[in-house]
């Protein structure tokens, strides 16, 4: 009888991913943070334009939709485009290669129903919002885009062990709050380029991005907790609570939440008014990805002195 390729979940020892898993080191590489980061940045970005749709508060006009629309669709798009290349650092997407099978996998399919809404919704853009189509195509696009977020990061997840999954930002909670956040900043972005209606600080919005990022910050404590858990199980973890290691790790902790979280919500109360809207706008949503991105290199860089100790 032939032995089987891969071991099962249930046959992995505690501390080794099943054998279909990616390697723990790849999830933490530049390339692959930075696609996996403006992915789910493009992904936020659909789908609180979509709620703002739905909920009628969103300018009128049809750059004002097709803008944050074409943005989101290069974000969503460099997985898939990378892999068409055939880079070395994305031999797939979703766990497909178009190069190798022709059906895309389940995780695929769910990743492209977006494309659907999304068109439709640039479709129906002629300057008024109000038309319930294209509400109703604002609230299919948001329901799908957050779809997408929880079955493919389930799906990563269910690879991985727990404490791996939760810093490589693969469960669902966190992936869905990051994406919200850095979506929500880069939609900022859009409407302070456009609109020339001025936008008084204490809107809705901004409220509810405050309170994203909050939650986001309960997230990342929760991620850096699992780090924690891991080191014990390991018997490690004084390396992270003492010496000179500790105090860098904290360092970087601190410089990453300014970069990712502490500056875009500065930038978010202060609402620079006039010609420093659109600048502050866009150094809030580049700060916040570029944030995330080196947070989870710093992930990276705390998993792998775990590995090797």
């Amino acid at each position: 009888m032939a032995e089987p390729k891969h071991a099962g979940p249930a046959l992995v020892g505690p501390h080794e991913p099943p054998g279909d898993a990616p390697r723990a080191d790849i999830l933490f590489t530049a390339p692959f943070v930075v696609i996996q980061t403006a992915t789910a940045a493009g992904y936020g970005l659909w789908m609180v334009l979509g709620i703002s749709l739905t909920l009628g508060v969103y300018p009128d006009g049809r750059g004002e939709v097709l803008v944050p629309l074409s943005i989101g669709l290069v974000f969503v798009s460099l997985g898939l485009i990378a892999t068409c290349l055939r880079l070395a650092f994305a031999p797939d997407w979703h766990g497909w290669n178009p190069a190798k099978r022709m059906m895309p996998t389940i995780e695929g399919l769910v990743a492209m129903v977006n494309y659907l809404p999304m068109l439709a919704l640039a479709g129906l853009a002629r300057g008024e919002n109000d038309f319930w189509a294209t509400r109703l195509a604002g609230a299919i696009l948001a329901l799908c885009t957050l779809a997408t977020l929880v079955y493919t990061a389930r799906s990563a997840a269910r690879r991985l062990l727990p404490a791996v999954a939760a810093l490589a930002n693969a469960r669902p909670l966190g992936r869905t709050v990051s994406a919200l956040f850095a979506g929500g900043l880069w939609l900022w972005l859009c409407i302070a380029l456009q609109s020339e209606t001025a936008i008084d600080p204490p809107t809705p919005w901004r409220l509810g991005l405050l309170a994203v990022a909050l939650a986001l910050g309960i997230v990342e404590g929760m991620r850096w907790r699992a780090l924690r858990q891991l080191a014990e199980e390991r018997g490690v973890a004084e390396r992270f609570t003492t010496g000179g290691g500790a105090a860098r790790l904290l360092i970087g902790r601190v410089g990453v939440a300014v970069l990712s979280v502490g500056l875009p919500c500065l930038l978010l109360v202060s609402h620079p008014a006039g010609r420093l809207l659109a600048p502050a706008a866009g150094l809030a949503a580049l700060s916040c990805v570029i944030g995330q991105c080196l947070e989870q290199r710093l992930y990276g860089r705390a998993y792998a002195q775990l590995v090797a100790a």
